[in-house]
C-alpha cells in the first residue's frame, strides 16, 4: 500500500526559519561553564559540564562538533532559543552518518548520568538536534543519539527539533533510563534505532526504561526502529502519553509506538493520532505487550503493512475508552483493525468505533474473543480533511456525543489533540478530536460565525487546501500572514453562504512569487472574530 503523508502545524520546524548571524565563533574542548553567546562553538574534543558549575547557550547558538565527540553533564545546561534563533547541535562532517556500523559521520551526544539530585535543572528550548549518532565500543554509549539521560529527572526539553539521529541499540533520538523528564511539545523526524541484527532497536526517535516521564503534545513523523515503536517505546513502567501525533513510523513491530513489559499500569494514554504507520510483522499503529494500559480517546487510522493496527501480545487486558480503530489494513491490504496473538489476551472495549467489530479480530485471541464488548459501534466515523485523514468528525459523524458518559476515574484531559474543549455538549465523543460544531447546541449558544479547520497538507511542498465552516454567512476575509505579523498574500475577502467552504493558497505571495520555506499563519476574519492555523512550508 502506498504511504500516505501527514503532519500538523502543532511544532514550529525551527531549523527552517532564518537564522541572523552572530559575529564570533569558539573553540571549546574539556571542561566547559558560563555562558556562550557566539555564533558558532566548534568542539575539538569531548567536553563536560561540571557539578558545581553551569553553562547558558544563547539563542542563535550552533554548537558544531568537529568530530564524533560526546558532551557529559554533571552540572546544570540551560540551551534556550528562540523560534526564530534556534540553538543548533550538529557535526562538521557527515560523511559515514548512514553507514550504521561505525560512528563516522556523527556527534556522541549529550549524557546526562547519574545526576546529584542537588543540581538545578537543564532546560533545553527551541533547539535542533541532528546527526547525533550512538555508535561506540562501549555499549552503555549505544543509546540516545542525541540525549541520552539515565537515573537523572530534572530535565525539561520542549519546542525542540531532533532530526536524522541514529542509536546502534534504544532511543534514536532520545534515551530514557529511570528518567523522570518532561519532553513535550518537540518534533522527531528521520531518526532511527537498531540495526537489523539483534540486539534490535526499541524506539525510533524516542525509549523510555523504568521511568516516569510526561510524553506529550509531541509530533512523531517518519522514524524507524528495528525492534518495536517505530516513534516511542514504553517499558518497565509506563507514563503520561497524551496529545501526541504519530504518523508514517515504522518497525518491525508497533509501527507508531509499543508498550511493554509492564506489571501494572498507573496511566491513561490518551488523544493520541496514530496514524500512516507501518509494521514488518504486527501491530502497525500501537503494539502492546506483557501490560495493560488503558487507552482513552485515540484515533488509530490508516495504519498498514501488518497485522492489527492495535495489537496485543503476552496475556495482556488492557481497557479502551472513546477510541477509533479504523482503516486499518494488513497484508496484502485486507482489513485488520485489532490483532490478538495468544488467546489470553482479551482487552475489554467500552464505547469505541471499530471497524468490523469483534467478529473482523485476528488471531489466535480475536477468533476467540472473550472480552468484555459493551456500547461499541461499527459505523464509518466521518473523518474531515480528505485523505490522508485529518481524522476530525464530520457534523454527522456517529461518533460525536456517544462516547461513555461516565469519564470519571479516566483522567480525560480538559483539551483533545487540536487543544479545543474536550467534551462539548456535555458528552464525548470518540477519537483524539472533539467536534466543534453546533450539532446538539441548544439555540441561543454563543456560536462562532466560521470555524476554521485544519490546512492540508502540512507542511506543504504545493498548494494548501484551507477549508472553513460559515455557519452564520458573511463576509469573510483570508490572508496569509508571517510568525511576526507582517502580511504575505491575500486570499479571499468576499461573502460566503453557510456550509463547508474551501480554497487554496499556492504557496505565493502578493506579488506572485513562491514564499520561502518556514511556518506561516492563515487567518481568517468575519466581523471582529479571528481564527488562525499555523502551515509550514518546506
Amino acid at each position: 500500500m502506498k504511504k500516505r503523508y501527514f503532519l500538523p502545524a502543532i511544532i514550529i520546524l525551527t531549523f527552517l526559519l532564518p537564522k541572523i548571524s552572530l559575529s564570533e565563533s569558539i573553540t571549546v574542548s574539556g571542561n566547559v561553564s558560563g555562558t556562550w553567546n557566539v555564533d558558532t562553538v566548534k568542539v575539538i574534543d569531548d567536553i563536560y559540564l561540571r557539578e558545581v558549575e553551569t553553562l547558558l547557550i544563547n539563542q542563535g547558538v550552533t554548537v558544531e562538533f568537529q568530530g564524533g565527540y560526546f558532551f557529559e553533564v554533571s552540572g546544570s545546561l540551560n540551551a534556550l532559543g528562540s523560534a526564530s534563533q534556534p540553538v543548533h547541535f550538529t557535526i562538521s562532517d557527515t560523511t559515514g552518518f548512514y553507514n550504521d556500523t561505525i560512528p563516522d559521520g556523527g556527534w556522541k551526544g549529550i549524557r546526562f548520568i547519574d545526576q546529584n539530585t542537588i543540581v538545578d535543572s537543564s532546560k533545553f528550548s527551541h533547539c535542533v538536534f541532528n546527526f547525533g549518532k550512538a555508535v561506540t565500543m562501549d555499549s552503555l554509549y549505544n543509546y540516545g543519539g542525541a540525549i541520552c539521560i539515565r537515573n537523572t529527572n530534572k530535565i525539561h526539553i520542549s519546542q525542540c527539533v531532533f532530526e536524522n539521529n541514529f542509536a546502534k541499540y534504544n532511543g534514536g533520538a532520545v534515551y530514557l533510563e529511570n528518567a523522570n523528564i518532561l519532553l513535550n511539545n518537540n518534533s522527531f523526524s528521520g531518526n532511527r534505532a537498531g540495526l537489523p541484527v539483534a540486539p534490535y532497536g526499541y524506539g525510533g526517535a524516542v525509549c523510555s526504561d523504568w521511568g516516569v516521564p510526561i510524553v506529550s503534545k509531541n509530533v512523531f513523523y517518519n522514524n524507524a526502529s528495528t525492534g518495536i515503536g517505530g516513534g516511542l517505546c514504553i517499558r518497565f513502567t509506563d507514563c503520561p502519553v497524551s496529545h501526541n501525533i504519530f504518523d508514517n513510523n515504522y518497525s518491525a513491530l508497533g509501527g507508531g509506538f509499543g508498550i511493554l513489559h509492564i506489571e501494572t499500569c498507573h496511566h491513561t494514554i490518551n488523544n493520541n493520532l496514530v496514524i500512516n504507520n507501518g509494521a514488518t510483522f504486527f501491530g502497525s499503529g500501537i503494539s502492546t505487550g506483557d501490560c495493560s494500559p488503558t487507552y482513552v480517546n485515540n484515533t488509530i487510522a490508516n495504519n498498514w503493512g501488518a497485522a492489527g493496527g492495535f495489537y496485543c501480545k503476552d496475556s495482556v487486558v488492557p481497557k479502551l475508552y472513546n477510541n477509533i480503530i479504523w482503516g486499518n489494513t494488513g497484508y496484502a491490504g485486507e482489513p485488520s483493525q485489532v490483532y490478538l496473538w495468544d488467546l489470553l489476551s482479551q482487552p475489554d472495549f467500552y464505547f469505541n468505533d471499530i471497524e468490523g467489530g469483534p467478529l473482523a479480530f485476528q488471531g489466535t485471541g480475536g477468533s476467540a474473543f472473550s472480552g468484555i464488548y459493551e456500547n461499541n459501534i461499527d459505523d464509518d466515523p466521518e473523518f474531515t480533511g480528505g485523505a490522508p485523514f485529518h481524522c476530525g468528525l464530520a457534523e454527522s459523524s456517529p461518533c460525536v456525543n456517544t462516547g461513555t458518559v461516565d469519564t470519571s476515574g479516566l483522567m480525560i484531559p480538559a483539551y483533545d489533540l487540536e487543544g479545543d474543549v474536550r467534551i462539548v455538549n456535555g458528552r464525548i465523543d470518540m477519537g483524539a478530536y472533539e467536534n466543534q460544531s453546533s450539532v446538539g447546541i441548544q439555540p441561543g449558544a454563543d456560536i462562532p460565525d466560521v470555524f476554521l479547520q485544519n490546512p492540508y497538507p502540512n507542511p506543504a511542498g504545493g498548494p494548501v487546501e484551507i477549508p472553513f465552516y460559515v455557519h452564520q454567512p458573511d463576509i469573510i476575509k483570508i490572508t496569509v500572514v508571517g510568525l511576526d505579523g507582517r502580511y504575505i498574500s491575500h486570499l479571499a475577502n468576499t461573502y460566503f453562504e453557510r456550509g463547508l467552504h474551501k480554497i487554496n493558497w499556492n504557496l505565493e505571495n502578493g506579488e506572485g512569487n513562491r514564499v520561502g520555506s518556514g511556518t506561516y499563519i492563515i487567518r481568517i476574519r468575519v466581523g471582529k472574530n479571528t481564527m488562525e492555523k499555523k502551515v509550514i512550508v518546506l
